[in-house]
């Protein structure tokens, strides 16, 4: 059959003036396995072919394949290079269900300063099952890029198909295979980030937090390849889901199979829920590599994607959550509501590394000394309001990350900040205050930019 024909855009962007490209497929009959195989496919640079393994050279001896991940971050790219001797984005694309915005300037801080802003929007508000987002991030020498978010990345619940009350409430709707055999609503939400960081040049990725939703199965995996002398802030967080929620909604109605289903006609809708959504997703897990590409630019291997051993795993960390309608991870986790990881490397983060950890002391000091019984000791649902406010806690952790072979030992190093507290506002703050130094760079403060000081 001939190939189907696409309709290819290219808007000039209102907000940056780079150009936005964006695939829109001729109308196809629903339930069409072939065209959509066809369609599938999206091309990707071999970069970041090589960063999930999909490619020979690169990064294949030392890390996984995961197509998965380099299919999710086929929906967007950013490319950041000079462009009359500023850093601009000189390629901008995103596809469904993802959209990068460029605006002008962001903060009003230092509106002159030499860093490009991307924001990170979701169709629809959020990502729903079966979902694969992500993009791939390349930032040139010398340059600098921030990739946030305009709210929390909210993940939607799976179907629940494994009750027979509920199969005969719903009718089982023949499952058109989006990917392979399995039906959409059966596979993981999955998103992505693949980052290359050239030399002397900064990534700041700064994400609001993923808010996942009850039965919502969520998989993040995070990429980044630096050259020895680039700077790398990653940001990974989340919040345990819409706490006060409890059912219910317009009429007493709960979102379900469609329009909304009134609770007494399936008690399933509110299982779980009389102490809220806290932790009452399915799963969520995640997981970010930074590795350092230590090879001289003389290598034969560095630009025929040969591997010549030249790549080094800086760091790694990972989180896997599991939980269930009965709440058993809610009580695991006590009060607490906000969890975050911090990775900041290289010598343009060295003045937040080092803010970070003065910043964090006190709380990093009581946290070893047994501040985490304060995670229980408000933690019951009944109790009020003053006697939640009572004792406000914070855990805080702070690793040293050292500097990998061939690097600069005094700048190539950097740290892994954790922190967990009872709420977003208490992270919210903790962030904003370690990572304020970034401003001079970012030419906004971090988590600021918008007027939320």
């Amino acid at each position: 059959m001939p190939r189907a024909t696409r309709k290819r855009f290219l808007l000039k962007s209102a907000f940056g003036g780079a150009e936005t490209a964006a695939d829109a497929p001729e109308a196809e009959a629903p339930g069409d396995p072939e065209k959509r195989a066809r369609r599938e496919p999206r091309a990707s640079h071999s970069w970041v072919d090589a960063v999930w393994g999909a490619a020979p050279g690169g990064l294949s001896r030392v890390a996984s394949r995961d197509d998965a991940a380099r299919d999710a971050c086929s929906r967007g790219v950013l490319e950041v290079s000079k462009s009359g001797g500023r850093a601009s984005a000189t390629r901008l694309y995103h596809a469904y269900p993802l959209r990068l915005i460029v605006p002008r300037k962001a903060g009003v801080d230092d509106p002159g300063a030499d860093c490009v802003w991307c924001y990170q929007v979701s169709f629809g508000g959020g990502l729903v099952a079966g979902d694969r987002a992500g993009a791939c991030v390349d930032v040139a020498d010398g340059c600098a890029c921030v990739l946030a978010t305009q709210g929390t990345n909210k993940v939607y619940k799976h179907a629940v198909r494994d009750s027979a009350k509920r199969s005969a409430v719903e009718p089982t709707r023949a499952s058109v295979p989006s990917s392979r055999n399995a039906p959409k609503t059966s596979r993981e939400t999955t998103q992505a980030l693949a980052g290359r960081v050239g030399a002397g040049a900064l990534l700041a990725c700064l994400p609001d937090p993923t808010q996942a939703f009850r039965d919502a199965r969520f998989r993040q995996t995070q990429r980044f390849v630096l050259h020895k002398t680039a700077s790398l802030v990653s940001v990974d967080w989340l919040v345990s889901g819409r706490a006060a929620f409890r059912g219910g909604g317009a009429g007493g109605f709960v979102s379900a199979r469609g329009g909304g289903v009134a609770p007494g006609e399936d008690a399933t809708l509110t299982e779980g829920l009389e102490r809220g959504e806290r932790w009452r997703f399915a799963s969520y897990r995640t997981n970010t590599e930074v590795f350092v590409d230590a090879r001289d630019a003389s290598d034969d291997g560095r630009d025929s994607g040969s591997d010549s051993g030249g790549f080094a795993e800086v760091c790694a960390d990972a989180c896997s959550l599991k939980g269930d309608r009965a709440g058993a991870l809610a009580r695991r986790m006590g009060d607490t509501h906000a969890l975050a990881t911090v990775i900041l490397l290289g010598p343009r983060c060295a003045a937040a590394a080092a803010r970070a950890r003065e910043s964090t002391r006190a709380a990093a000091a009581a946290t070893v000394a047994g501040g985490a019984r304060d995670v229980f000791a408000n933690a019951d649902e009944d109790a009020t309001k003053e006697d939640k406010k009572a004792k406000e806690w914070l855990l805080v952790s702070s690793s040293p990350v050292p500097a990998p072979l061939g690097c600069d030992e005094t700048e190539g190093g950097g740290i892994i900040l954790r922190v967990a507290g009872r709420s977003t506002d208490a992270v919210y703050d903790t962030l904003r205050d370690a990572l304020a130094p970034l401003a001079a760079e970012l030419g906004a403060p971090p988590y600021a930019e918008r007027g939320l000081s």
